[in-house]
């Protein structure tokens, strides 16, 4: 399977994580790569707390996509049933996502922004999940990277933990901290 990446740094610390993405009508990974395929631009958010990708009624009347479903959406106003609809994502670098069953909604717009630069698509859990998704924000600056399929797991604690006993601990805890290190232990 070919591993697929992208990393956007944004130039100061972001509140909320986005992207270029395009979009188009369901078809085959094969097909895409041999037809000419017409993807729409849209800028999307991407959001952990949302169990689905969504688009908006501008996606929708774009690419004239038809229903194929509804689905119990749950928001901070409440809950509604909402159509749903089958896409292809191509994700930035060419991380395709095909046949995603979004949710049509109405995402809340951004007073300082202007309505072209508005995001038209949520990405979800349903996409994040899919792989490796890492935020940091070194130096106040905000980078975002992402990998398909997931390659290894991210865990903080050990460079955490060695760089706490490094710099905080005699060097009796640190030669036993390295030996643990060498041995695997940590």
């Amino acid at each position: 399977m070919q591993h697929l990446a992208f990393t956007i740094r944004y130039n100061g610390r972001a509140r909320v994580l986005f992207s270029k993405v395009n979009v188009c009508l369901p078809i085959a990974l094969e097909e895409a790569q041999t037809q000419k395929v017409e993807f729409k631009e849209y800028i999307a958010i991407w959001d952990t707390g949302a169990t689905h990708s969504a688009i908006t009624k501008k996606v929708v009347d774009d690419l004239k996509l038809q229903p194929t479903g509804v689905r119990e959406t749950r928001h901070a106003g409440g809950k509604s049933s909402n159509n749903t609809y089958l896409v292809n994502i191509a994700l930035p670098n060419k991380v395709m996502v095909p046949h995603v069953r979004v949710t049509e909604v109405q995402l809340i717009p951004d007073d300082n922004t202007s309505d072209d630069k508005q995001p038209q698509l949520l990405i979800g859990m349903d996409i994040i999940g899919l792989g490796d998704f890492a935020v940091t924000n070194a130096n106040n600056k905000t980078t975002f990277s992402f990998r398909i399929p997931s390659v290894e797991e991210i865990d903080f604690i050990p460079d955490t933990q060695e760089n706490n006993v490094m710099e905080n601990s005699n060097r009796k805890e640190r030669r036993a901290f390295e030996a643990k290190k060498r041995r695997g232990l940590v």
